[in-house]
């Protein structure tokens, strides 16, 4: 609980400090910003296809392990 009264301090006095990105908070039609929005869709794709990826092959091994099962109880 100490800790968190600090925090709330630090943050009070240097909430000036404190900006959102340029993606949220900067001029929309900047360089900047146009890089930023790039950067997020394509760690979005890249994310994305990764976990389909294993989301794949965790499916694909059940199904191989049911059909094995399958094929060994007769």
């Amino acid at each position: 609980m100490h800790y968190f009264k600090i925090i709330i301090i630090i943050i009070a006095f240097f909430s000036s400090l404190l900006h959102a990105c340029g993606t949220c908070y900067g001029d929309p039609n900047s360089a900047a910003v146009d890089g930023m929005n790039w950067a997020i869709i394509s760690l979005l794709i890249t994310t994305g296809g990764v976990m389909s990826g294993i989301s794949f092959s965790i499916f694909s091994i059940a199904k191989k392990a049911k059909n094995y099962n399958k094929s060994k109880e007769f």
